[in-house]
């Protein structure tokens, strides 16, 4: 891995971070829209050049840095700036078999099912300014004003597309849905954990009955998918227990041998299992906090973790003694796939 040494107190596009700007173009995370065209693909940020005046690499690096959704779903661009609607497409393998006699050529054939998905592109947008007042009084601190505010606006759009990968967009009047995790109609409904002493929640269980209600979600997967679940588990592919950020600390409660839940899983799975804490599912469902569990195949996605554009920096606007500038972007949510490798429960608090 090449280590790129950047100055993060100035701007993308000052020479002392020549090196960075040039491999950020490279890979797509930035695109110049007055630099030559077809240059870059799939950029994460467009911009005019004059606008990356005070976006530094900690800006860019605070957008692009994984958050709770990407742990989930790697983000995937889809689509292109401008379109209302964007179409994934999706593919089931099928296929059963048929007694072989020796003789007979006409067994029953593997197929592939092919299918369109259409989801809505919602554009959203924030922006900063700067009067010559702020930035006086900033600078006395040996701060760039433009720059940190550039930065927080990073950040928020950052937030955002990690809102909408779990809870989508809701508008009155759009030709295709935005879905989240939380209510994409493709998943089965949620499960209550096993009662114990005429209680579900975590806090009321033992290690071990917090554990054995993961190994029950690991079979209900394997029973929803026709045991495949446990082929793929086998074959190169992990799980993910993405659990309410309120509730995970049960996970690491001890009994009196010092056994926990996460060490019992550390056990049966070992790094086949990421467990990953989520906000978003505190009081998800029915006033409970939720825990869902994802198998991601060896070679395919579960989920898309959709974007249209990360950022879109618009150029600088001047007027009398304020500086100003437009960030948009643009998301189509999260898309399941496959939801038969999709499990969820409530109950646990």
């Amino acid at each position: 891995m090449t280590k790129i040494k950047i100055n993060n107190s100035v701007s993308v596009e000052n020479p002392q971070n020549a090196d960075y700007f040039k491999r950020a173009k490279e890979k797509g995370i930035i695109a110049v829209q007055n630099a030559l065209p077809g240059m870059i693909t799939t950029p994460n940020i467009n911009a005019p050049l004059g606008a990356l005046n005070y976006i530094r690499p900690k800006a860019i690096e605070v957008l692009t840095a994984p958050r709770v959704a990407d742990k989930i779903a790697t983000p995937q661009k889809n689509g292109n700036w401008g379109d209302k609607v964007v179409t994934i497409k999706l593919k089931e393998y099928t296929g059963k078999v048929s007694p072989d006699d020796g003789t007979t050529t006409d067994g029953l054939d593997a197929g592939t099912n092919y299918s369109n998905t259409p989801r809505g592109v919602y554009y959203y947008t924030t922006s900063w300014h700067a009067t010559d007042l702020e930035e006086a009084t900033v600078n006395s601190f040996y701060e760039n004003y433009r720059a940190d505010q550039a930065e927080a606006s990073m950040r928020t759009l950052a937030i955002a597309r990690n809102n909408f990968f779990f809870n989508g967009v809701s508008t009155a009047g759009r030709d295709a849905p935005i879905y989240g995790l939380l209510n994409d109609p493709s998943l089965t409904d949620f499960k209550a954990v096993a009662t114990v002493n005429n209680k579900t929640e975590w806090a009321s269980k033992t290690p071990e009955d917090i554990y054995n209600d993961i190994v029950a979600a690991f079979s209900e997967l394997n029973v929803q998918s026709a045991g495949l679940a446990n082929e793929e588990m086998e074959n190169g592919g992990k799980a993910i227990l993405a659990v309410a950020s309120d509730s995970i600390a049960q996970l690491d409660r001890a009994n009196t041998y010092g056994l926990t839940a996460r060490v019992k899983l550390k056990e049966a799975y070992g790094n086949k299992l990421e467990i990953v804490a989520v906000p978003q599912f505190n009081d998800a469902d029915s006033s409970s906090d939720v825990f869902y569990l994802v198998l991601i195949p060896g070679n395919r996605e579960t989920v898309l973790n959709s974007y249209v554009e990360m950022a879109r920096a618009y150029p600088l606007f001047v007027k009398d003694s304020v500086t100003s500038q437009k960030i948009s972007a643009a998301t189509s949510g999260c898309v399941v796939q496959y939801p038969m490798f999709i499990v969820r429960y409530n109950g646990i608090s």
